[in-house]
């Protein structure tokens, strides 16, 4: 039997993309019949998988400042609307923003991986988008793979002055430096892609594998019978302050027919009428009864809405890798794009309407979603029984 270890990257902010598939491959590979384990920080992401076996993994602090400060940083940045001004034009600079740059948490971490490594002694380490992992690997001679997006590779865009501190740890471990720390990703045995050509045109080899979510099983998008009268938004830590969201959005939509689910970690639990806010909410299962899907451009959230047919409006913000997404999207004709100076009541009450009243925008959306049903994790499980 093969054994895994799965590291995804680690952040004290909201970011599920990593955390979300992380659970995808460990539930996916071990129905396979692969040895899993994790190895996972317990930040605010993390979810306990029941029946895998984690391992501690550091969690990092923005821009390395210490944790007594870390643990107020988001929620003020939050509160300020300071992730309004910002603008991010690279994945290294996402890496730079949650700590995972900074060199004493690259050391901390990769010596976690290795003790990790050494007594799970993997096959495969598997790399959701966590930089340390890879020098962890190559440290112990493990074969590495990893996902990828086609906006958070070094081609796309980079920054070379932040891999100071990672080049630093590089030599002092006898490995080859690098001109970005992006660099690193493309050191992997195998690089596997949860999305399709027409969203993500790599032209470097990559393995594209659809959604992780379906494996080989048909499943519903968009195309059944089921009543639709909900609007769900999902935002994540991005551009657009929570409290500015849930303020928008409803007077958007506030006793409109339609059910409205926000999606938050940053505001408060409420029902209020047709209004609906709480931390999470099974999308996987209520997309099939929605009209309209409110997003960041997340890589996960536009899977989701396209494996259901529902088109999309999509708020970017000043964020590199949800600017592509979303604009791959919108150019697929599955959904529109609202500049985040845009994000208004008016503004976002007729673009949905338009949206909501679009045939083409469904059946592209369904088109799209049959594209994105590929064979999933089964292309990962059979390249790791291949090794």
């Amino acid at each position: 039997m093969k054994k895994v270890l799965i590291v995804p990257m680690a952040a004290m902010a909201e970011t599920a993309g990593p955390a979300t598939r992380c659970r995808l491959l460990a539930e996916g590979f071990r129905n396979a019949g692969l040895e899993v384990c994790t190895c996972m920080a317990r930040d605010v992401n993390y979810t306990e998988l029941e029946g895998i076996k984690n391992y501690k993994l550091e969690v990092p602090t923005p821009m390395g400042m210490p944790k007594i400060s870390a643990d107020l940083f988001f929620p003020l940045v939050q509160k300020l609307g300071l992730n309004a001004k910002k603008t991010v034009k690279s994945f290294d600079e996402v890496l730079f923003f949650t700590g995972n740059l900074d060199k004493r948490f690259i050391r901390k971490s990769v010596e976690d991986i290795q003790k990790a490594i050494r007594d799970f002694q993997p096959d495969i380490v598997y790399s959701e988008f966590n930089l340390s992992a890879f020098i962890a690997a190559k440290l112990e001679h493990v074969k590495l793979y990893a996902t990828v997006s086609f906006p958070t590779q070094k081609e796309y865009a980079c920054k070379p002055r932040l891999a100071k501190g990672v080049n630093e740890l590089l030599e002092e471990w006898g490995l080859q430096r690098v001109s970005s720390a992006l660099e690193l990703f493309d050191r992997a045995d195998e690089l596997f892609c949860p999305s399709i050509p027409e969203l993500e045109p790599f032209e470097k080899k990559v393995t594209y594998i659809g959604s992780m979510k379906n494996g080989k099983d048909p499943i519903t998008h968009g195309a059944n019978e089921t009543p639709r009268d909900k609007i769900l938004v999902y935002m994540g830590n991005g551009t657009v302050p929570a409290r500015k969201i849930l303020s928008e959005v409803r007077k958007a939509f506030m006793g409109s027919e339609y059910q409205i689910y926000i999606a938050s970690k940053y505001l408060k639990p409420q029902d209020n009428g047709n209004l609906h806010v709480n931390d999470k909410w099974d999308f996987g299962k209520m997309l099939d009864s929605a009209v309209l899907f409110i997003n960041h451009g997340g890589q996960n959230s536009i899977v989701d809405g396209l494996l259901h047919g529902v088109p999309q409006l999509m708020v970017p913000g000043k964020v590199f890798e949800r600017i592509f997404n979303a604009g791959s999207v919108e150019k697929a004709g599955a959904g529109k794009v609202l500049p985040h100076e845009d994000f208004n009541a008016d503004v976002i009450r007729e673009t949905a309407e338009g949206l909501i009243a679009s045939k083409e925008m469904r059946d592209n959306a369904r088109e799209l979603g049959t594209k994105l049903i590929r064979d999933g994790l089964m292309t990962i499980v059979d390249a790791i029984n291949l090794k």
